[in-house]
């Protein structure tokens, strides 16, 4: 099956541009649905230790991370918009034809979105009054993985026009999975388990807050920094198996891509510093703050090197089957992308601000007491 041949509306700026804003957009994206991923699995773990053992100190982690559960959410969903409408612009011939094929599960994602943003404000209020959030905790994740694999379905499925026709003669009613795909379970994976690495530095940055005690703090710079080095070493096992399940002539187009060596270079050294500084971390007598943030940090870049080797699969993939998407016409009118860039860039500085303040705000004491 080929693509069709032509648009019929020119994209409104540069691919070249349209690609940088997707990748910046996708990878702020990316860490903030790990952070969520690696925030949900820690309540888990940390309501399991104040039940069984009546731990104080993780009573009180246990707070410390659900009440900001809620807020990483408004950062995923906010942060989903762009990258998504990007994909669109420059992939809408690809991209529609396999959410339309998959439209129930695809349409789906929104009222489980609406279910695990409700639960995570359960998890929260529940966890600041010391009760048990164990089954509502576990529910939000299998809900937020859920809507992972879901993406990883469409993300997947529009790769593979030769399944389009065979899939659309099956059912045109969208209730239906994607054929077996052998790339698909370790793309998830991989995501999957970045959530320790970014939920770990997450998690081991806030056992630097004033407002928490030290039997507190040491608990959450253990398991912060606990998670980030369990997921490093099991997450470089899956993206080498990512680029070990791509056909053969797209593992030889990506050995000859210097992007690919790029992104590929900026993952692996990234994660490997970002392991080392765990480890640091981890043997510190007390949380460190210079550590605490510089582990999101080579996490960011981490995740940004991975976004880049995505998008090079994805568009050696779709060239190898008519679609290059360097070849769209455009049409761009810079004065409404110098204002969007201004706006942007203001955007992301307001962001920059406001986490300022919040950092310099004094709080209470987040103990838990019941």
């Amino acid at each position: 099956m080929e693509f069709p041949r032509l648009d019929p509306i020119p994209i409104p700026a540069p691919v070249w541009l349209m690609k940088v804003l997707s990748l910046l957009t996708m990878a702020l994206h990316f860490f903030a649905v790990q952070v969520l991923i690696g925030s949900l699995v820690a309540v888990l773990i940390l309501n399991y230790r104040v039940r069984k053992h009546s731990d104080p100190s993780a009573k009180t982690a246990l707070s410390v991370i659900a009440r900001r559960i809620p807020i990483v959410m408004t950062y995923v969903i906010n942060l989903g918009v762009p990258p998504l409408l990007f994909l669109q612009v420059l992939y809408g011939r690809a991209i529609y034809t396999s959410t339309v094929l998959i439209a129930v599960m695809w349409l789906s994602i929104v009222f489980q979105l609406m279910a695990a943003y409700y639960l995570l404000y359960v998890v929260s209020d529940r966890a600041s009054k010391g009760k048990s959030v164990g089954w509502q905790a576990f529910v939000a994740l299998m809900l937020a993985a859920g809507i992972g694999q879901i993406y990883t379905m469409a993300m997947t499925l529009m790769l593979k026009p030769e399944a389009w026709p065979g899939m659309y003669a099956k059912t045109a009613t969208g209730l239906q999975g994607i054929p077996h795909e052998v790339t698909m379970m370790p793309r998830w994976l991989f995501m999957m388990f970045g959530g320790l690495i970014a939920g770990g530095c997450w998690i081991a940055l806030n056992s630097n807050l004033s407002t928490i005690e030290t039997g507190t703090k040491k608990v959450l710079q253990k398991l912060g920094t606990q998670f980030t080095i369990a997921g490093v070493l099991v997450q470089i096992g899956f993206g080498f198996r990512v680029i070990a399940k791509q056909p053969l002539e797209i593992q030889q187009a990506l050995s000859g891509s210097a992007l690919n060596k790029v992104g590929t270079a900026l993952w692996g050294i990234c994660a490997v510093v970002t392991l080392i500084i765990a480890v640091l971390h981890l043997r510190k007598a007390t949380p460190s703050l210079w550590l605490g943030w510089t582990a999101p940090v080579t996490t960011f870049l981490s995740i940004a090197g991975a976004v880049l080797v995505r998008d090079q699969i994805r568009d050696l993939t779709l060239a190898s089957k008519g679609f290059d998407v360097f070849n769209r016409v455009e049409s761009s009118n810079w004065f409404v992308i110098g204002l969007f860039l201004i706006l942007f860039v203001a955007g992301l500085g307001t962001l920059g601000w406001l986490l300022s303040v919040m950092k310099r705000a004094k709080g209470n004491s987040e103990e838990v007491l019941a």
